[in-house]
């Protein structure tokens, strides 16, 4: 599933690249229907913006909640994701592209002394090279997923780690 997203909701954006969504941050003008992207499957604009309501568009969500867990948890419902269609923290947060998998060797110098030391897994995204790896934000990041999945009534499987 592909999310475009409107460039005031970048914290929506970042949380959907948590759950492993592909979501490409972009600026959109209602009274510029053209400069949009046509409709293409499993792809989904997502704005606040209500003006955009008179295009009449069928991957369109205008979302009504202010805050990017709010806006997550109204894609979630609409959309009727659950776990299953999540790959937690598989995206660079940051980029969008997928993350690929590090040898240990080549992360020594670019991350913390103790990081090093501490953890075996390393990924990279080939766009901007940033280094990740499963540190102590891994729990709080699948602990909001969790809940959210759990608000909307999904107790089938809880979000877990699917890098690479």
């Amino acid at each position: 599933m592909i999310f475009l997203v409107d460039f005031p909701l970048g914290g929506l954006a970042k949380w959907l690249r948590f759950c492993g969504f592909d979501a490409t941050l972009m600026r959109l003008a209602p009274d510029k229907p053209g400069s949009w992207p046509p409709p293409r499957p499993q792809t989904h604009i997502l704005t606040r913006q209500v003006a955009c309501q008179r295009l009449k568009r069928p991957d369109l969500l205008i979302l009504a909640a202010p805050d990017p867990e709010g806006q997550l948890a109204e894609v979630m419902q609409r959309l009727r994701l659950s776990a299953r269609h999540l790959k937690p923290l598989s995206r660079c947060s940051h980029c969008n592209d997928p993350l690929v998998s590090l040898s240990r060797d080549l992360v020594q110098g670019r991350v913390p002394e103790h990081v090093f030391l501490h953890h075996r897994r390393f990924y990279e995204c080939p766009r901007c090279h940033r280094v990740y790896w499963p540190g102590s934000h891994i729990q709080g990041i699948t602990g909001a997923l969790r809940d959210q999945l759990e608000q909307l009534g999904d107790r089938g499987v809880a979000p877990r780690n699917n890098r690479p």
